[in-house]
C-alpha cells in the first residue's frame, strides 16, 4: 500500500514582493490576541519575516522580510 505524505504549506508574499513558505521557517516569536496574531518567523537563510495576521479581515495581513541588519537597528530604537 503506497504511502500518501500531506504538505502544510503556507505560501506568502511579503510587502517586497518576495513569495516564500512559511512552514519551512522557524517560528521565533509567537504573540496573539482575540484580533490579530504577531509572529516572527527566521529563514534558512538568515533572514526574517514578520506575519501579522488580522483574524477580521485577512486581506490586510501583511509579512514584511528583514535581514540581520534590519532586526539589529530594531533593537535600538
Amino acid at each position: 500500500m503506497p504511502t500518501t505524505t500531506t504538505s502544510n504549506r503556507e505560501l506568502i508574499t511579503t510587502t517586497c514582493g518576495r513569495q516564500l513558505d512559511l512552514s519551512t521557517t522557524e517560528l521565533v516569536i509567537e504573540r496573539s490576541n482575540s484580533l490579530f496574531s504577531y509572529n516572527i518567523h527566521k529563514l534558512k537563510s538568515g533572514e526574517y519575516v514578520i506575519a501579522e495576521k488580522f483574524f477580521a479581515n485577512p486581506f490586510n495581513n501583511r509579512y514584511i522580510l528583514l535581514n540581520d541588519d534590519q532586526i539589529e537597528l530594531l533593537k535600538t530604537l
